[in-house]
């Protein structure tokens, strides 16, 4: 059996290297959504203590009259 090594072109490694970008930039975009995903779910849940609270003393000062 014969030995021998099969070289890439230059035309495929290009290809290879947009492929290797466009992957990069897409998972970039998935991290920033999500990151942006959280951010949007700490403000809800941020509003939602404080309404919680707010009711919480609304309803202790009903309760000393």
């Amino acid at each position: 059996m014969a030995d021998y090594m099969t070289l890439m072109g230059a035309d495929d490694v290009r290809s290879a290297g947009n492929t290797m970008r466009e992957a990069a930039s897409t998972m970039c975009r998935a991290a920033s959504e999500i990151d942006y995903s959280l951010q949007q779910h700490q403000r809800f849940l941020d509003d939602w203590l404080q309404r919680f609270q707010a009711a919480l003393e609304v309803l202790k000062e009903v309760a000393n009259g």
